[in-house]
């Protein structure tokens, strides 16, 4: 064979294995992310509809499908966990809902088991009674928008309880009928949604999905008063979330281990740390003080107060403090301390390069470090027990 003809065969096998490639690899954006195509190709996509089921062929359903096990998944936005089935099976998607509304969202959904877990959180829904939100917000409109990428939909039932409004229906895509039950709850003035969809011939599956997902759908009340658009860092190994702003960078730390946090004013002394130190139980505004005046990690120089704070899942103290750098010059601090029922100190530490801010008041804090402070003051909670994660499980 001449040299001309084996280049030729060469060109014609690495053409050939790229066509494969691309083949492959646009098969599985398929499975993770149907309908990533429609999301980019329209403007007038609701982000709060629910996706539907892949397309592939209905599966028999699964007499045990071993739904539990993993840790409860959190949004990114810190605002709310939700139930997250086990198995390699489910992919996970929040779109790019915390914005302008503060609404969040998460698709939990599975190609193989042709099922979708959609809860989102919507805020400034306020209604005087769930009878009221049944019959003037769950409205035809509001299913139309809710089902837009299915082909046809029909309410089949709808029950109105004392803690939420449950709406069944009968869904079409792509010539498949499927089941879809919307459970629609009040959280103060956050509307919290819950919309799961399931092959026709797998009812077993929806209920199972609700009896898991419906109670585990909650959101951090003291989160959900800050800025939803706030990201959050969440370590569910350690147990605890701090939602700050955007401007914040991660500079060290993983889960488990303290984290490091820069504020991005360009000072990289202005920084935020969080850690944790077991078995040590702070019963008193004294033992706070006195706790921070002896940690070496602080290094405070003088101690200027405490006051008590209290957060879903933790007890504390906020101790305001000075200290002073290598250089000899006196910067402010200021410290949560937050006990869990085993009595583990979860530990928020933010230090600026004033000498003299007032951070323990937020009527007293200088406007440049006002986010700042609400990081550590209000942003910081310890996760629930049943909310963390081993290592071996995260």
């Amino acid at each position: 064979m001449n040299k001309s003809k084996r280049r030729g065969q060469r060109r014609a096998t690495v053409l050939g294995a790229s066509i494969g490639l691309i083949i492959i690899v646009t098969f599985v954006l398929t499975l993770v992310a149907p309908d990533l195509g429609s999301r980019s190709a329209s403007s007038n996509i609701d982000p709060l509809a629910t996706p539907r089921p892949t397309e592939l062929i209905i599966p028999t359903p699964d007499p045990n499908p071993q739904l539990e096990g993993r840790p409860v998944y959190i949004h990114s936005s810190g605002l709310f966990q939700t139930f997250m089935p086990a198995g390699s099976d489910w992919y996970v998607d929040e779109g790019e809902s915390v914005g302008a509304s503060a609404a969040a969202r998460v698709v939990i959904s599975s190609p193989q088991r042709l099922a979708v877990i959609h809860n989102y959180i919507q805020p400034g829904v306020q209604y005087e009674s769930l009878a009221a939100l049944s019959e003037r917000f769950l409205t035809v409109q509001h299913f139309a928008g809710a089902w837009q990428d299915y082909e046809a939909w029909r309410e089949t039932g709808r029950q109105v309880s004392d803690d939420r409004v449950v709406v069944d229906f009968a869904l079409v895509s792509q010539g498949h009928d499927y089941l879809g039950r919307s459970t629609a709850r009040l959280f103060d003035d956050w509307l919290f949604v819950t919309r799961l969809v399931v092959p026709a011939n797998n009812s077993a599956l929806l209920d199972l999905l609700q009896a898991l997902v419906v109670p585990t759908f909650s959101g951090f009340k003291t989160l959900l008063a800050l800025p939803a658009a706030w990201p959050a860092a969440i370590d569910q190994q350690a147990g605890w979330i701090l939602k700050h702003p955007p401007e914040w960078t991660q500079v060290a730390g993983s889960p488990g281990r303290p984290m490091t946090f820069l504020l991005g004013t360009g000072n990289n002394d202005e920084r935020v740390r969080v850690w944790t130190e077991a078995q040590t139980p702070l019963e008193s505004a004294e033992a706070a003080q006195a706790w921070a005046k002896a940690s070496e990690l602080l290094g405070a120089e003088e101690v200027l107060g405490a006051e008590a704070i209290q957060r879903e899942a933790g007890t504390g103290y906020l101790v305001a403090y000075r200290t002073r750098d290598l250089a000899g010059d006196l910067h402010s601090g200021l410290v949560a301390l937050l006990n869990d029922d085993a009595q583990t100190l979860f530990v928020a530490d933010l230090q600026i390069d004033p000498p003299d801010a007032a951070l323990l008041s937020s009527e007293t804090v200088p406007a440049t470090y006002a986010s700042a402070r609400q990081a550590v003051a209000e942003g910081f909670i310890v996760l629930p027990a049943g909310s963390r994660a081993t290592a071996a499980g995260s």
